[in-house]
């Protein structure tokens, strides 16, 4: 549990902020019976919050009428619960990078006086254009196969075009650490689960002599179960947008919700604490190297070394270090005996190697001020070899356009339909599992002789 949510727990319950009552409903998995109690009042509110609320805000902060604070209200409310409490950055990036790519292709389209719309992208803007004007038909017409999910229709939601499904698949192995390193097998036909047959023990062989018996072997198979469970991401527009020829519409949605997904993804595949997943760094099964000394700020590279012994050699040759962006910084500044850095020299222009092994970095495993003694923070091993990700390519849309919902300040309602905006929900249901975790090891912050 880190510091910041001790601090936290530690104050009345009517004193807490809406960001402090997130923190404590992310980490609800975490808490005693007790903490439980004494903020009930808070999970009661959770549980019984609507998914889609309205939102209403007069202010004009753009050229289109939208304010971006209510639109990191809109968002914030409709994402679905499984992210909700960790939706507050990710919101506030979607909306700067949403806001950014349309006033910038609006600006070479004014420079270059280019205002038609290219064939490229035509689709995914018939697309939305038919689900703004209740089109149904027209919509289905233009999506990708439904075969194998409950019927496309408009509150459910519908299948998304190809062509904007194959944009966001494009971008995703940008962003996600887990979609570029886990062996990747879709999923097909019904259901959200598939059971996946791993190798438990290889084939032994042994020397004998002429005439002697031999001794029988055979490989030992361990079946495990891949289950789907749905994410989403929402993006704000206006209808001004989607009718604007001169914004590139499918790529931007496209990098937006694979960003999105991407980020999420590692979030819950690598550091995931239970709810919905429990990542590969707090999996039981994973193996365990304990630090020679305690505290984040002790580690050494010889700790880096011992996670390499803890797997077998044949998980070792592809593996990679996974750790976040500060503790790349940490472990550049170690040195040697005669003051050479260890990792990387600051000369030197290509990413440096640990023990002749790649690392990779993602935010989405703590940095080293949010670890706590005894927790894990470190990922070795081959993703490709040990974890499998897979997910049903049939990524659906909704469409939010009316209703009210109430600011952050808990005051101000804005109303979509007056001020001519809508939200863009898109869903998709994905799942990994850990076929062989003798093959990965995790480093604690925990000194080996308390292990």
């Amino acid at each position: 549990m880190s510091k910041k949510l001790k601090a936290i727990l530690a104050k009345n319950e009517a004193d807490l902020t809406a960001e402090e009552k997130a923190l404590i409903l992310k980490h609800v998995a975490d808490l005693d019976e007790e903490t439980k109690t004494k903020f009930a009042k808070t999970l009661e509110d959770d549980e019984s919050e609507e998914e889609e609320e309205g939102d209403d805000d007069d202010d004009d902060d753009d050229d289109d009428g939208i304010d971006e604070k209510s639109l990191k209200a809109l968002i914030d409310k409709g994402i679905d619960k499984s992210a909700e409490a960790r939706s507050e950055a990710i919101i506030q990036k979607t909306v700067a990078k949403f806001f950014d790519g349309v006033n910038l292709a609006r600006k070479k389209s004014l420079e270059s006086g280019t205002t038609v719309v290219k064939e490229e992208g035509k689709e995914t803007r018939e697309f939305f254009k038919a689900l703004l004007n209740r089109d149904y038909a027209r919509a289905k017409a233009l999506t990708t196969s439904t075969t194998g999910v409950s019927p496309d229709d408009a509150k459910a939601g519908i299948t998304i075009p190809s062509e904007l499904l194959a944009e966001i698949y494009r971008f995703i192995p940008d962003y996600g650490v887990a979609r570029r390193n886990m062996r990747y097998l879709p999923f097909s036909g019904p259901g959200n689960e598939r059971d996946i047959t791993a190798l438990a023990a290889a084939v032994n062989v042994y020397w004998t002599g002429e005439g002697v018996k031999k001794t029988s072997t055979q490989p030992k198979f361990s079946p495990v179960t891949q289950t789907l469970k749905k994410m989403a991401a929402i993006c704000p527009l206006t209808e001004e947008i989607i009718e604007d020829s001169a914004i590139p519409l499918k790529s931007l949605l496209g990098e937006l919700f694979a960003e999105a997904i991407g980020v999420e993804e590692d979030f819950q595949f690598l550091a995931g604490v239970g709810t919905p997943w429990t990542g590969i760094l707090n999996n039981a099964s994973v193996n365990v190297t304990y630090q020679l000394t305690a505290g984040t700020a002790n580690v050494h590279t010889d700790d880096l070394l011992n996670m390499k012994k803890g797997i077998p050699a044949s998980a070792r040759r592809n593996a990679k270090y996974y750790f976040n962006p500060d503790t790349e910084i940490l472990l550049q500044q170690l040195k040697d005996e005669q003051g050479r850095y260890i990792l990387q020299q600051p000369t030197d222009s290509a990413p440096g190697k640990l023990w002749g092994s790649a690392y990779e970095l993602t935010d989405a495993l703590p940095a080293p001020d949010e670890v706590d003694a005894g927790d894990p923070w470190i990922i070795y091993g081959d993703f490709k070899k040990c974890a499998i990700l897979g997910d049903k390519q049939q990524i659906r849309v909704k469409l939010l356009e009316e209703g009210t919902i109430t600011d952050t300040d808990g005051q101000t309602t804005i109303n979509l339909a007056e001020q001519d905006m809508v939200a863009l929900r898109i869903v998709e249901r994905a799942g990994y599992v850990l076929v062989l975790p003798d093959g990965i090891n995790v480093l604690k912050n925990e000194a080996e002789s308390g292990s």
